[in-house]
């Protein structure tokens, strides 16, 4: 997959589908949340940076979900030194931390709030001071 901008609406998608991904299975239900959100998130995007954002992102979402689930480098009950990397440089903005933080927390309860993606969703929440 190609470079992420760091805090665009695609790092709020690549974040919400990783806390997705914890209980190895980014569900249905799951996608199908995301993809309600994607209009108040370009809303968002929208009125924080001037900037609409119109890209097609249900293709963005699907290609950012299978490569979270093959490469399966993010999964565990640990937070690697990886994660902590990609994510804390990807997502610096304190705003569009909150709004992956909501995202994330409302996709992923969609098929029910497993355990694992509670514990990665709780890990941010505090490193970013939510």
């Amino acid at each position: 997959m190609k470079k992420i901008k760091p805090n665009s609406l695609d790092s709020v998608i690549y974040f919400t589908l990783y806390i997705c991904a914890q209980d190895n299975l980014i569900a249905k239900e799951e996608l199908d949340q995301l993809s309600i959100e994607i209009p108040l998130l370009q809303k968002l995007y929208l009125d924080l940076y001037g900037e609409y954002i119109n890209k097609d992102f249900e293709v963005i979402i699907k290609k950012i979900s299978k490569e979270l689930l093959k490469a399966n480098y993010y999964i565990g009950k640990k937070i690697t030194k990886l994660e902590k990397d990609v994510f804390s440089k990807l997502i610096t903005d304190p705003k569009i931390q909150d709004i992956s933080l909501i995202v994330a927390r409302h996709a992923a309860s969609a098929d029910g709030f497993h355990q694992l993606e509670n514990s990665k969703y709780s890990y941010w929440s505090q490193q970013w001071g939510l």
